[in-house]
């Protein structure tokens, strides 16, 4: 089963979205370009390797783990969660809103959610299936990426490499997401010798139409910016993601997404862990995570 593929949203995903989502401070890497990187076609030849490199990674680690995130969107109040993956899908709980701990009635309420997932995880195992398939979409329209764009290197700081990316114009879509690939540009940082992505800063230099607008648009200037880093030895995964998109879909439907994640505290579960085992682990960390913060 590949890993978890982590969503943020679904409204115009597997667009410029599905697309954030298959990357990942600046990292001020300011040294001029050096031993990795002699020309534009070096550039671009180590961009396919890192994305085939991450592509491999999501196909074929099968780790479950546990973590802290704190998650805001389109104006709601702040929320914080802790997460942990199962063999049969992700289960949540509630740990703050806006920045409050639950009460013991609310922590209550959620135990009574998450054995309730436990036992009826039919929905669960839907919404699985949906991430995996949403999954191969993101992956497929990652591909695109070394083909649908030129790369110019920036700047060099030891391992790590900075990439500026604009449009190529020769590049032609073959579906209606990767049309996003004509209004793109921006930067990536890359792990050069593990070949792994550490950041991608991307933004609309123009505004996107989709079926010459009759089925939507996004807005000029939407930005999105996401980061991973090797949270475990050998495992490298999402640790912060900021998305402002606005458009419309099919005449009436406005999009405003603004969603910021960070994700924190990784910790690997048993291999095949079962969703009652994640829901132990949930119960178990949260006591211990109420009891540091209370001082006790």
């Amino acid at each position: 089963m590949p890993r978890k593929v982590h969503q943020f949203s679904s409204l115009i995903s597997p667009g410029i979205v599905g697309f954030a989502l298959c990357f990942l401070p600046n990292l001020s890497a300011q040294n001029q370009p050096s031993h990795f990187l002699k020309d534009d076609q070096a550039a671009a030849a180590l961009v396919r390797e890192v994305v085939q490199n991450e592509i491999n990674a999501q196909l074929h680690d099968t780790s479950l783990w546990c973590y802290l995130e704190h998650h805001q969107e389109d104006g709601k109040p702040p929320k914080t969660l802790q997460v942990c993956q199962s063999k049969d899908g992700d289960l949540d709980r509630l740990v703050a809103l806006n920045g409050i701990e639950l009460t013991p009635a609310q922590r209550q309420a959620e135990d009574q959610r998450v054995q309730q997932i436990v036992a009826h995880p039919e929905q669960l195992r839907a919404k699985q299936k949906k991430s995996g398939e949403d999954g191969e979409q993101q992956r497929n329209l990652f591909r695109n990426f070394p083909d649908a764009s030129l790369f110019q290197c920036e700047s060099e700081s030891g391992n790590l490499v900075t990439l500026r990316f604009r449009p190529n114009p020769a590049f032609r879509p073959s579906t209606r997401a990767a049309m996003v690939f004509h209004h793109l540009e921006g930067t990536l940082v890359v792990d050069a010798a593990q070949k792994r992505l550490v950041e991608i800063n991307g933004r609309l230099s123009s505004e996107v139409k989709f079926a010459g607008g009759l089925l939507g648009h996004l807005d000029k200037n939407g930005t999105f910016f996401v980061q991973q880093r090797e949270v475990h030895a050998g495992h490298w995964d999402l640790i912060y993601m900021s998305v402002h998109m606005s458009g419309k879909v099919l005449f009436f439907k406005t999009i405003n997404v603004e969603e910021k994640q960070s994700l924190a505290d990784y910790q690997p579960l048993p291999p095949g862990a079962t969703l009652q085992q994640a829901a132990d682990f949930l119960t178990r960390d949260f006591e211990v995570h109420t009891a540091s913060t209370s001082g006790k």
